[in-house]
């Protein structure tokens, strides 16, 4: 296989025409369909599917789609590298944020990026946390801001920043509990508003195993909602409560929206870190943003910014 018939195939599928995608790439329609020919054939499956409303990709096409782009991207990346002396900070990176993260930490990561390294090209994504590992590991995203909940063969985790959890719920909730610390029970008295098992890693699966730790039955829940601003709204609603980091809603809270409770349980607490693929080569770009990464979220604990989290970053490196 060629990168030109990866390159190929990718703008097919993303232009969801041939015609489209010929005059996006500048090359005849026939060349097109000559190098897809071959790509199917080498690989003996149909990738795509043509019809009279274009192409749409075959189950085997949506998979080479997702190591297509991974490739193409390494390859842009390898050679971006051996153009450029060997200290030059230069190329791309993406980042993926859970939406748990984003919310907190998208804005300073990206301000800092532009004034420390304008030589960079950066990504940033938000993901449900069910995609993530998939993204590392076929190489559409460089670093991960996650849990230590990826397979620890594929991924090195660095830990960063622990965050408590709280019960979050209505003001005008009716059966709420008395203002101020709660045990772990009482947290999930009511049916919750939770983000579904699939895309809860940085949040349900916490939950999850906390109910478990502490002996006590699975959770009832009032909705599954895998969106952190509708599931915000949905509790401000009085849909039903839910247990999330307190950084997650600060505003929400500070403007009386919402109301918070310290849950009194050392179980219901989130470490996260950074998440690079073990089998990926590691650009300057890379480890500068990593650095990076680690300064902002020592600067938005340190500062109060991040309200329930406490950096571990120093921690972690000096016991390494």
């Amino acid at each position: 296989m060629e990168l030109r018939q990866f390159k190929y195939f990718l703008a097919i599928v993303e232009n969801k025409s041939l015609s489209r995608a010929a005059e996006h790439l500048h090359v005849a329609q026939s060349a097109l369909s000559k190098q897809l020919a071959e790509l199917e054939s080498e690989l003996g499956v149909q990738l795509l599917s043509r019809s009279r409303n274009g192409v749409t990709t075959t189950e085997a096409g949506k998979v080479f789609y997702e190591y297509a782009q991974g490739i193409t991207k390494q390859i842009s990346d390898a050679r971006a590298a051996v153009l450029r002396s060997s200290d030059a900070v230069v190329g791309s990176v993406v980042v993926a944020l859970p939406q748990s993260v984003a919310a907190t930490i998208a804005m300073p990561l990206m301000r800092a990026v532009s004034r420390r390294y304008p030589n960079i090209l950066f990504h940033l994504n938000e993901e449900l946390t069910g995609n993530m590992a998939d993204q590392l590991l076929l190489g559409r995203v460089d670093i991960a801001v996650f849990t230590e909940t990826m397979p620890s063969r594929d991924i090195v985790f660095t830990p960063l920043v622990e965050e408590a959890f709280v019960l979050m719920h209505s003001p005008q909730d009716p059966i709420a509990p008395a203002p101020g610390d709660i045990s772990l029970d009482e947290a999930v008295a009511q049916p919750l508003v939770l983000p579904s098992a699939q895309h809860g890693h940085c949040t349900r699966w916490i939950v999850d195993d906390a109910l478990k730790r502490a002996g006590l039955p699975p959770q009832r829940i009032a909705a599954e909602i895998n969106s952190v601003y509708v599931l915000k709204s949905a509790v401000e609603a009085g849909i039903g409560p839910t247990i999330m980091p307190l950084g997650l809603a600060q505003r929400e809270v500070e403007e009386g929206r919402l109301v918070a409770h310290r849950i009194a349980s050392t179980d219901v607490v989130r470490v996260l870190g950074l998440c690079v693929s073990r089998h990926l080569p590691t650009s300057n770009a890379k480890l500068a943003i990593c650095r990076l990464i680690s300064d902002v979220l020592r600067d938005l604990c340190e500062s109060g910014q991040w309200s329930g989290g406490r950096y571990l970053g120093a921690v972690a490196q000096r016991g390494r």
